[in-house]
């Protein structure tokens, strides 16, 4: 056994049972060796996976993200890992060599995060068995949501994740993950149970609510800055049949639409969620709204909505599926193809008239210049608002929504960028934060974490002590 095989045993003994705000104290701080140039043949030679070099030819497309702009990035190299010890034998190279880190699982980051150029890049997609055990799912980090989705439905179960099909789950957690699922059963990382990590300071780490739960806390929501995930354990709930509901209001009716999905959406049955989304299109404004239900309500809910938001739609659109379809039904499919994104988020406390109007005002703006862009409000209550707001890192559990601003396929990057950022000034003091999933350049951190800012910055020093991770949120 080598030296280095030797660290991660010592530190996993020195982490048990620390405590929940000290949950790397006891982690050896590493000395950090000079910056000579990367001896990349040792580092293979540790390797099962691939590691592959700008000189190899398979490293144009081992770098290559879902979002075609951050093609130009130029990561020192990407490690294609096929084990967990793979991981633990590139985080040590990193460590020793004051090399960058980033992760990449479904590479979905807006910012492009996980092909950072001057960073190691750590592909964990090779990392992909699901196993269900009862009410359990435990699945490597490379799992994407749709492939977990179909696994569990096989046994009539299901996750809370989100809508994207090539997303990675373990990103999706590390951020929170908000989806149809949320109102019932809360976040992607409410579901967790435990977690196998790699930490970037050394050594691995099982962790739980009952083991390390400093660690297991910044894990739920905090964004990657706590360790490289390697697999993850979720407690699974029932999968059902669902109704669809889809409508389109008139223009002049997306003020009150929005007013009274806020109003409605609280006293809504948890099994039923909403969102609503308005867009600039073709000069336009348009106003729709998405409702599902368990199968058989979908008709209740939405006179319930329409009547909340006083309001005739002028379409709707009505379907009853099994579960699996639901979820490719709201995501377009079961895969998604490569194309640009710009987008970023706000969450709002309360979304009442004022808020509401300014909303449609950005948007309608927008319209009038001929460019595209909408926005999107999930529902921040039901089961979400069960968890308390510093038990985990994600903070945003007494919220009425999420927004997020999305431009797709923009012409011009920069436009979309500067118009998304004028949307949060716009807002003002109405915007309490925004959501890590959806992260943005040049965004101070205490954005995305509010409150939970001071001990997730602790957790990350400790952890972290290099400060050797990338996520694209600088703590």
């Amino acid at each position: 056994m080598t030296s280095n095989d030797r660290g991660p045993v010592r530190r996993r003994a020195l982490l048990r049972g620390v405590g929940t705000l000290t949950v790397a104290a006891a982690v050896t701080r590493p000395g950090i060796a000079g910056a000579e140039t990367p001896d990349w043949t040792d580092l293979r030679k540790r390797l099962q996976g691939k590691l592959l070099l700008p000189t190899d030819g398979e490293y144009t497309s081992a770098k290559q993200l879902f979002d075609p702009q951050f093609d130009g990035d130029a990561p020192v190299a990407v490690v294609e890992a096929a084990a967990a010890s793979d991981l633990v034998a590139a985080v040590a190279f990193a460590r020793d060599h004051r090399l960058p880190l980033a992760t990449r699982a479904g590479g979905h980051s807006y910012v492009g995060a996980s092909a950072t150029t001057g960073a190691l890049v750590l592909d964990v997609r090779g990392l992909h068995d699901i196993t269900v055990t009862d009410d359990l799912v435990t699945v490597g980090a490379g799992v994407p949501i749709r492939a977990v989705l179909a696994e569990l439905d096989k046994s009539g179960r299901s996750l809370p994740v989100g809508s994207c099909p090539t997303v990675g789950l373990a990103g999706l957690t590390l951020g929170g993950g908000l989806g149809v699922d949320s109102r019932r059963y809360g976040l992607t990382c409410d579901a967790l149970e435990s977690a196998e990590v790699v930490l970037p300071g050394g050594g691995t780490a099982h962790t739980s609510a009952t083991r390390l739960p400093g660690l297991f806390w910044a894990l739920r929501g905090g964004g990657g800055s706590a360790g490289i995930l390697t697999s993850l354990t979720f407690r699974t709930h029932p999968a059902v049949s669902r109704d669809i509901v889809r409508l389109s209001f008139p223009a002049d009716a997306a003020a009150r639409v929005l007013t009274g999905w806020a109003r409605w959406m609280p006293t809504a049955d948890r099994a039923v969620w909403s969102n609503v989304e308005i867009g600039a299109v073709a000069g336009t404004v348009e106003c729709s709204v998405m409702i599902v239900t368990p199968a058989g309500q979908g008709t209740a809910a939405t006179a319930n909505l329409t009547a909340a938001a006083a309001a005739t739609p002028i379409s709707v659109t009505h379907r009853t599926l099994g579960h699996l379809a639901v979820a490719d039904d709201i995501a377009g499919g079961s895969t998604t193809p490569r194309s640009t994104k710009v987008a970023g988020s706000d969450v709002v406390r309360e979304l009442n008239a004022a808020v509401a109007g300014a909303i449609v005002d950005i948007v309608t703006a927008r319209s009038r210049s001929g460019a595209p862009g909408y926005v999107l409000l999930d529902p921040l209550d039901g089961a979400i608002r069960d968890t308390r707001t510093d038990a985990t890192a994600f903070p945003w559990r007494a919220h009425a929504a999420s927004l997020q601003w999305i431009v797709d396929a923009p012409d011009s990057p920069a436009d979309a960028r500067a118009w998304i950022t004028g949307a949060h000034r716009a807002l003002g003091a109405a915007s309490v934060g925004a959501y890590a999933n959806y992260v943005e350049p040049g965004v101070p951190a205490d954005r995305y974490y509010g409150g939970n800012i001071a001990r997730l910055r602790a957790a990350a020093r400790n952890l972290d002590p290099n400060r050797l991770l990338r996520t694209g949120i600088t703590l």
